[in-house]
């Protein structure tokens, strides 16, 4: 997003002042064969050195903004009363730069021009006095000109880069103020919750162990794992990626919650587990290959079969702990007494810190709304439903490289707004007529 958002102000503002410094070397001299058009004191204007910097502005827009030829065209010439009013603004610079005789040494104007044979990619002199003759210069007018466009850059940045500072508190701003602009960017959230599970009968519990067997039956008997396993859970939960192939080294393996890290460590290759029951209904293992480093295995989660009465039971039971929240009583020690997550229960339900990315589509909202010592609504998942509460929460920070980003954009921001000030003064005491 960042990016996009330099491209943007760039696009605006900066490539419209970098087409004027450009192109002023270029057409200085073919103001005599053309339509005057202005005067600026006692320069003129032609209609050539206007329509120049369209083409110019055009090209620019093509190579670096990936417009095609017709709306870059179009774009150059809606930018054609910016592109004058910046070409009259530049002359009057040069003209001050003049009338102040900053100096600039012949190394300078050497080092400009080979800049220029640089980015034009002119790699002789018979190339370069071509190109100088079909812009209607000789050497001696393009190193006059040269310099007089290296006096006004100087003349511009004794006046205004001493006021380009940007502040650390200036970069956290405009990050704070596009904090939504910047998507990869996610705020530290240390979270607990109280979960209440979803109870199924022993009927339901039945009736999906009775599946998994099958299943189990099925993949024992040299079924394709992954297929079979999309087939069982095509009804209840969409996942295009269920039961895909992981790959995880041991020392990863055993951070794992269970019952991942138990069943994981214990099985041997080429093995299924029976199915193991979790608060988020019965897995089943099967570990494709594992040495002393790595186990490569496939999952499958099957939720629990949940009737209304089991449902219904969990709402009563949440709307019970939103009722004591809402009478002040404290989030842990409710955790403590109603949460049915045995991980977490007794230590008030402390989930510990999680950055939003971590959290999972249907989550990640609700948290992302509350602020520091705030409570969700309950929240509704297959296996039960949730109340999350938000203990600290800390901004995301910038990495050194976004603050440079920001740093420069800003001070190109500064470097617009201080060059119209200070060429609005110039203009304000210049005689300046454009016909019609």
């Amino acid at each position: 997003m960042l990016n996009s958002i330099l491209y943007q102000s760039r696009l605006k503002k900066t490539g419209l002042l970098i087409v004027i410094f450009a192109s002023l070397i270029q057409i200085a001299y073919g103001r005599t064969f053309d339509r005057i058009i202005g005067f600026v004191n006692d320069e003129v204007i032609t209609a050539w050195e206007i329509e120049t910097l369209v083409k110019q502005r055009a090209m620019e827009l093509q190579r670096f903004y990936n417009f095609n030829e017709q709306e870059a065209r179009q774009q150059a010439d809606k930018d054609r009363p910016q592109l004058l009013d910046q070409f009259i603004r530049q002359m009057l610079l040069v003209e001050t730069a003049l009338t102040l005789k900053i100096e600039v040494t012949d190394e300078e104007i050497d080092l400009a021009i080979q800049n220029f044979k640089d980015q034009t990619k002119i790699t002789n002199e018979e190339e370069f006095l071509k190109q100088l003759k079909r812009e209607g210069f000789t050497i001696i007018s393009y190193r006059e000109q040269t310099k007089r466009n290296l006096m006004a850059e100087r003349l511009v940045m004794q006046r205004i880069l001493p006021k380009l500072q940007v502040r650390d508190s200036d970069v956290q701003k405009f990050f704070d103020d596009n904090r939504d602009q910047f998507d990869e960017k996610s705020d530290l959230i240390n979270l607990r919750h109280i979960f209440i599970a979803f109870q199924p009968t022993e009927v339901n519990r039945q009736k999906t162990i009775k599946t998994l067997n099958e299943f189990i039956i099925a993949v024992k008997d040299g079924g394709n794992f992954e297929v079979l396993a999309q087939q069982v859970i095509k009804d209840k939960i969409a996942d295009e990626k269920v039961a895909t192939l992981v790959e995880l080294p041991i020392t990863e393996v055993k951070k794992l919650s269970e019952p991942f890290s138990t069943t994981l460590t214990t099985l041997g290759a080429n093995t299924v587990s029976k199915p193991i029951e979790s608060s988020e209904g019965y897995y089943v293992f099967k570990i494709e290959r594992k040495d002393n480093e790595n186990i490569a295995f496939r999952h499958l989660n099957v939720p629990f079969e949940i009737n209304q009465d089991s449902v219904n039971t969990a709402n009563n039971t949440i709307q019970t702990i939103i009722e004591k929240l809402n009478q002040g009583e404290d989030f842990s020690i409710l955790a403590q007494n109603f949460s049915e997550d045995a991980k977490t229960k007794e230590n008030g339900g402390d989930l510990g810190p999680h950055s939003l990315d971590d959290l999972t589509p249907d989550i990640r909202p609700v948290i992302e709304k509350l602020g520091k010592g705030e409570y969700s609504k309950p929240v509704k998942t297959s296996s039960g439903i949730h109340i999350f509460k938000v203990d600290s929460r800390l901004p995301s920070e910038l990495t050194q490289a976004e603050k440079d980003q920001i740093r420069t954009l800003l001070r190109e921001k500064k470097f617009q707004e201080e060059w119209k000030t200070y060429t609005d003064l110039l203009r304000s005491i210049a005689f300046i007529k454009i016909n019609e």
